[in-house]
């Protein structure tokens, strides 16, 4: 009986955190468009070239956020392809006060990953840390052996944000329930980072 109360218990707890996760969405995705069509704005108002190719990765963007909505996993490759078209929009507005750097292992790119979280930890570095010309932000996403971290240069914001955290602690608990695994969370005075363990499934997931 307390094996049955224990398994049910914890399918509760998956759905509550895959409900947690889409409403987290839902709250980033409307800010980051709305930011996104001021960029796009801005860029046509200057007859900036590369606005087209703006309103190309924007749709790209959010063409593989409806895909990957209800998927618990994806695999690195085709996180990094959402993560690619967000890193343009992120440059395409912030310029050179943003760098993100992306490095990851060929190895490392059938490995399971939470749908979300690159582009969530990324848009983390920027909600919380200072990001301008006289101070740049410079985020890296690259891999180790085991680990694929999201690693930036720490300079908090003087007028921080409200946080509550649940970002971060909605990725922390998706990993452990989802893959089973623990992430590294790592703070010093210079940088903060992110370790997101390397998993892999025998058994074919669902695409």
């Amino acid at each position: 009986m307390n094996k049955m109360i224990s398994i049910e218990l914890e399918k509760i707890r998956a759905d509550n955190l895959s409900t947690q996760f889409e409403l987290l969405k839902q709250q980033v995705n409307p800010h980051f468009l709305f930011n996104s069509l001021n960029t796009l704005i801005s860029m046509i108002n200057m007859q900036d070239k590369k606005a087209a190719h703006f309103v190309v990765m924007l749709s790209e963007f959010y063409r593989s956020t409806l895909e990957k909505k209800k998927q618990d996993r994806v695999s690195v490759r085709e996180e990094l392809t959402v993560l690619q078209a967000y890193r343009f929009l992120l440059e395409a507005r912030f310029e050179e006060a943003l760098v993100i750097s992306i490095s990851i292992d060929e190895r490392h790119m059938h490995s399971l990953i939470p749908p979300f979280t690159l582009q969530i930890l990324v848009e983390n570095c920027i909600k919380h840390n200072i990001v301008s010309l006289e101070e740049p932000l410079y985020v890296k996403v690259y891999s180790d052996q085991s680990y694929i971290i999201v690693e930036n240069n720490l300079q908090p914001k003087r007028s921080p944000e409200p946080s509550t955290g649940t970002g971060l602690n909605n990725i922390v608990e998706r990993y452990l329930t989802s893959l089973h695994a623990k992430v590294e969370i790592i703070k010093d005075k210079k940088f903060f980072r992110i370790k997101l363990p390397v998993k892999y499934e025998d058994i074919d997931f669902k695409r």
